[in-house]
């Protein structure tokens, strides 16, 4: 079972379609995360939806990409490094939902500016 994760691209139509289920499901969440209120029921489907999708996304396309660039030497090196990236990514963003304020509100966060400190009165 190693094997196919690792060489998610060739491994057959299953990871084909899961790649296939990731581009739909972050197609569906993120307009779903542009209208959903602040900490909203909404907001938690998107979020999770994309905790999933990216992941999956991400390690199937990178694969394609390692099997069609990379000389025969270098492929299994690159597919762990891979693997462990995917893993990394999976655990950051279910840290971001759990314990923080979300995939959307992170990334929402990026287009404002933070609110100024209100000065302490003087004694």
């Amino acid at each position: 079972m190693m094997s196919r994760v690792l060489a998610a691209d060739l491994a057959g139509p299953q990871f084909s379609k899961a790649h296939e289920y990731s581009c739909i499901a972050m197609g569906a969440a993120t307009p779903l995360a542009i209208i959903a209120s602040k900490d909203g029921f909404l907001q938690r489907v998107a979020d999770f939806g994309m905790l999933f999708a990216i992941p999956v996304h991400m390690h199937v396309g990178m694969c394609s990409c390692i099997t069609d660039y990379l000389p025969k030497v270098a492929k299994g090196p690159a597919r762990m490094g891979m693997l462990g990236m995917s893993a990394v990514t999976f655990i950051g963003l279910l840290k971001i939902n759990t314990t923080g304020q979300g995939i959307t509100q992170t990334v929402k966060s990026l287009w404002h500016r933070p609110a100024k400190p209100v000065p302490a009165p003087a004694k």
